[in-house]
């Protein structure tokens, strides 16, 4: 898998995540415990009626509910270690307004970085935006033309350029394709591991657990996807290489009304004796997770971490 890809994604879900974000079909399995009580999903995207383009006569209604959320990678990034990578996330479509990030991401070594907030007015197929933040202090503006449920065109001008050219936002008109778990080389999803599960502002998303096989060091990844396998948010993981999954749970843990995961893996590594290892994802209000990598050790140290009723108990006595 490209490792610049993921950078950009886990940085672009971070900075959607502070700034108002609103940011599987497998049967669950009876290793998988989830809260009985349904959570309503919030949605804050809107339809709106328009005119197709001057080409078709015959009127269509726009479901922006399917761009937004999607981590959309520049076409031609995914497959390329040279030209660096731009992608964007579409936070929120509400009122007439939109809402996301874009980021660009150099090529290696250094993966120099520039990404920026943008907001403005969405009008039909088109939304006319200004970049906001900057974090190298350049200014433009972006416009977006929504294409299809699978495609969108961005065109990009940068109206103030700072004096910091290590890595600027490109110029240009560029397509977008949504970036999806085919994309991902060596990916070995966990079938028996990845649930469908309403996540409160998600609503109804797809946990993906999966192996990347590709290398020599197998790490575990985990995803949200949405149903045609587009990618939503990507989980940082502090687990070591080569290990099995046991068991994953969706539950409120810290009582504030959020679905928190846990997931329990296993060490079987050269053949020693299996040894469970615990790990805990707490949902942000914005719908962003966080590892709490002290309390991982802490509940792996203590030998809570053999079920989910073991993690279940001793996290939630914390709160």
């Amino acid at each position: 898998m490209n490792k610049k890809i993921i950078f950009a994604i886990i940085a672009v879900s971070f900075l959607t995540a502070g700034c108002g974000k609103i940011n599987s079909t497998n049967n669950v399995q009876q290793n998988v415990n989830s809260d009985t009580t349904q959570s309503t999903s919030k949605s804050e995207t809107t339809k709106s009626t328009t005119t197709s383009d001057s080409t078709s006569d015959s009127t269509s209604t726009i479901d922006y509910t399917q761009y937004i959320k999607k981590n959309w990678v520049r076409n031609g990034d995914i497959n390329s270690s040279s030209n660096g990578n731009l992608s964007i996330l579409i936070s929120k479509i509400e009122n007439g307004k939109i809402y996301g990030n874009i980021t660009a991401v150099g090529s290696s070594p250094a993966y120099n970085m520039d990404s920026s907030k943008f907001e403005g007015n969405i009008n039909n197929d088109t939304a006319k935006c200004t970049l906001l933040d900057d974090s190298r202090g350049n200014e433009g503006n972006i416009e977006l033309l929504f294409k299809s449920k699978n495609s969108l065109q961005a065109k990009i001008t940068i109206t103030k350029k700072s004096n910091d050219n290590i890595m600027r936002i490109p110029e240009g008109t560029f397509e977008f394709t949504p970036y999806n778990l085919k994309d991902i080389n060596g990916l070995k999803i966990i079938e028996n591991q990845t649930f469908t599960v309403n996540l409160n502002s998600w609503g109804n998303v797809k946990f993906v657990s999966g192996k990347l096989t590709s290398g020599s060091h197998i790490p575990l990844v985990f995803y949200l996807t949405d149903e045609d396998g587009n990618i939503l948010y990507t989980f940082d993981v502090n687990l070591p290489y080569s290990i099995d999954i046991e068991a994953v749970s969706f539950k409120d843990l810290n009582k504030d009304g959020l679905k928190d995961i846990i997931i329990i893996a296993s060490d079987t590594y050269d053949g020693a004796p299996k040894t469970e290892i615990a790990t805990v994802y707490f949902q942000n209000t914005d719908g962003s997770f966080k590892n709490d990598s002290n309390l991982d050790k802490e509940i792996n140290s203590s030998g809570n971490n053999k079920t989910v009723t073991d993690v279940t108990n001793y996290v939630s006595n914390k709160f």
